[in-house]
Order: C-alpha cells, then structure tokens, then sequence
C-alpha cells in the first residue's frame, strides 16, 4: 500500500490510496479485509476463491465526503450486519455508481443489481449485503447533509434511480475525481454542496418510497436526537430528561425513536465507546484510559472494562498496545477505518 498523504502542497486535500500490488502474494486480502473489518464483514465468492485477489482504490477526504474509486476482483461478499453498525457508529449513506463489472445489493429486501452507469444508495445505519467484482465510483454522504438537500424525507436504503439526472451524476463525478489530486481546500466546500445536491436532484425525481407523514417526522426527530447525543457525549446529565427536552416530546416518543437502536441509554453508551475507541486508536491522545472513561461518563472502570469488550471483542488496553505498535504499512492499512469513524463528528 502506499501509505495515506496528503499532496506535498499543503493545500491540497487529504488522500488515500490502496493497491494490492504492494504487497507478496496472499497477504493483500488479509490488509484488505482489515481495513473494512469494523465496518463489512468481507469474503470471497465460494466460486471464485481460488483465483487471486486483486484491488486498487483512490479516496479523497473532500470536506464531509468520502469520494473515490475500487476496482477489485474476484467476487467478493461484503455483509453489514448489527454488529457492524454498532461497531463504527456510522450515521451515512453510501453511493456506489458502477462502471464495470457486477454489483448486486440487498439493503433490507430492497434488492438491485447494477448496470454500468446506475448508482445505488444503502444508509449505512442499516444492515445490507452485496456481491461484487467491479470497477466503481464511491461517496460516503452525512446524513444530514443529503436529507437536507431533498425536499421531504425517503427511505433511500436500497434506492437506484434511473433517470436524466442519474445519468448525468456519472459524468460529474468523473469529472470531480478527475479534478481532486489538484484540487485546494478552498474549492472543496463548493465542490461538495454542489455534488450533495446533484445526487438529491436525482433522487428527488424519484418520488416512490416517500415515508408516511408520522414516519418522516419520527426520522427527522431521531437524526436530531442522534446529532445531540454526539455533541454532549461528554455530559453527565445526558440521558432519557436532557433528550425529551431538547427534542421537545414525551419519553414515550423519545423510546419509541430509540428502540431500533438498542434503547436511549443503549445508544449513548455504544456511541461513547466508540469515541474511546477513535480516540484510543489515534494513538495521539494523551490521557489514560481510566481519564478517559471518566470523562465519557464511565464511573467504574470494571463497567468500562466489561462494556468495551462487549462491544468490540477485545480490551481497550489491546487498542493503546496496537496504535503505539503498528507498522508503517499496518498504519496504512487501518487509515481508512479511522477517516470513517472520524465522520461521525
């Protein structure tokens, strides 16, 4: 792999790149299925599992948005289960939009199998399962960047619409990926607004799977309740009463939003984890381990202990060991594992 940088200038936007070329024989799937672990659980077509594994992929860090491309093969599964979503927190759609090869979704029933040129979109809140051997363009999207950009609530999980504009978003985002390795910081927030609200023109023409008037409401309210959450992580009077008054509803509603997710007292544990976990993993925080989940709310460490393995299969303490002790090429390996929890904030 070459190891994630930014171009000499400093300027210019954060890049990342992976190719399993750079590495012998047999030992790029390992890298691979590690960097997308926390998120996809990752394999290859029973079929195909003898022929060997090959991927390259270029992303861009441009603002909020993951843009890029992969191009890899054989067939691989990538399966998103709860655990997954659990695991790094993500509260993004993702856009995949094909331009060879085979891709083939199932976002909870929603099943779609692209054509070259036809995009699809999973909410990466949302379990899914796809195969695919192809050459792809790819954008991970804030939630509520793009909800805000259309002009009522949808359920885009699964979503690939086939018109005009759809066609056209292939020409853009060539055309972007082609411009970012030049690219400044400056240009990036146009760039960016400019893309979010050409995939929801795209969508927007679309107008099945409009949610009733109860559901989008209950949508908007969760992802304002999910945003609060994230900004008072650290607050030990956040809970079940901070929540109710800031969304301005009765616990009952406030349950009854939560309940997909595990619960409010659930969710806001799961979500200071994970930002333990972000930081922990940076191998840059300075304070401890017992500091820091102190300051996220955890009272005793034996509960910490206990809740963090649940959640993650391993010690926090296996976490500080790793970040201080990884490798040049196994640094680059998990760098795309952390731009994606760094998203959620």
């Amino acid at each position: 792999m070459n190891p994630p940088l930014c171009s000499p200038h400093a300027q210019r936007i954060p890049y990342l790149n992976f190719d399993s070329r750079d590495y012998a024989p047999g030992e790029a799937m390992g890298v691979w299925q590690q960097s997308l672990a926390r998120s996809w659980d990752l394999s290859l077509d029973d079929e195909v599992s003898g022929k060997p594994f090959h991927a390259y992929s270029d992303m861009w860090h441009m603002d909020r948005l993951l843009v890029g491309t992969g191009a890899f093969g054989p067939v691989q599964v990538r399966t998103r289960r709860e655990r997954n979503i659990r695991a790094d927190q993500l509260d993004h759609y993702r856009l995949i939009l094909l331009r060879e090869g085979q891709f083939d979704c199932d976002a909870e029933g929603r099943r779609t199998a692209l054509t070259p040129g036809r995009f699809v979109i999973t909410d990466m809140a949302r379990a899914e399962t796809n195969e695919s051997c192809s050459d792809s363009m790819v954008m991970f999207i804030p939630r509520e960047q793009l909800d805000d950009a259309l002009p009522r609530p949808m359920d885009l999980h699964g979503l690939s619409p086939d018109n005009a504009c759809s066609r056209l978003l292939g020409e853009h985002l060539a055309a972007l990926l082609a411009q970012l390795p030049e690219a400044t910081v400056e240009e990036v927030p146009g760039l960016s607004r400019a893309t979010v609200n050409l995939v929801a023109a795209c969508i927007a023409a679309t107008p099945q799977n409009v949610e009733g008037a109860r559901s989008a409401v209950e949508h908007v309210l969760l992802r304002r309740g999910r945003r609060f959450i994230e900004q008072q992580l650290q607050d030990d009077e956040l809970g079940a009463q901070a929540l109710c008054a800031h969304l301005g509803v009765a616990r009952s509603t406030l349950y009854r939003l939560f309940e997909p997710l595990g619960g409010v007292s659930q969710f806001i544990k799961e979500r200071r984890l994970a930002r333990i976990h972000e930081l922990l993993s940076g191998g840059e925080h300075q304070a401890s381990i017992a500091s820091l989940a102190e300051q996220f709310g955890f009272k005793s460490a034996a509960h910490f202990s206990k809740a963090f393995r649940a959640q993650y299969g391993y010690s926090a303490r296996e976490v500080v060991r790793e970040a201080g002790g990884l490798s040049q090429v196994a640094a680059g390996a998990v760098r795309l594992d952390r731009w994606l929890g760094a998203l959620m904030h």
